[in-house]
């Protein structure tokens, strides 16, 4: 049984670590492809929604580095924390907010029905967005928890 237990163990650790390389470069891909839509916006003279696009490719970048870092304190603890979850939960809605925001500027000039749900989506996502926020700030106020695994007996 102590074999299939250190056989598994090094399976997950291997898979964390494909995970963490996939996602380095995920983000790394997004960053560069982030550069190039910027630039061709900039040389069409589109430089407001080049700067749109610029902000949504960064915050999935984001995205994606805090994902890596959750691998990697994955890595050292051997337990999952629920902070890096909630802040690319929180990252994710601040950018469907800003890309909302953009779409709504446009409907409002010519479909009333689609900017009335794109003002209802916005004020869900502010409440998800606050909902958020003040999860994070509850679990960095709130005492650390115990691994789980140090809980557990007979476990080295």
């Amino acid at each position: 049984m102590q074999g299939i237990t250190t056989l598994l163990e090094k399976a997950e650790v291997l898979i964390y670590i494909l995970a963490g390389v996939l996602l380095t470069v995920a983000a790394l891909a997004v960053m560069g492809y982030a550069m190039i839509v910027f630039a061709q916006h900039v040389t069409h003279g589109e430089v407001i929604k080049g700067i749109v696009e610029l902000l949504e490719l960064l915050l999935l970048g984001l995205m994606s580095v805090e994902l890596l870092y959750t691998v990697m304190v994955s890595l050292r603890t051997h337990s999952l924390s629920a902070e890096p979850f909630l802040i690319v939960g929180l990252v994710a809605a601040v950018r469907r907010v800003l890309t909302l925001s953009v779409e709504a500027a446009h409907l409002f000039q010519t479909n009333s029905q689609q900017f009335h749900s794109a003002l209802y989506e916005i004020g869900l996502l502010a409440v998800t967005i606050f909902i958020l926020v003040a999860s994070i700030y509850l679990l960095r106020r709130s005492p650390q928890q115990k691994n789980p695994l140090e809980e557990r007996p007979g476990t080295p």
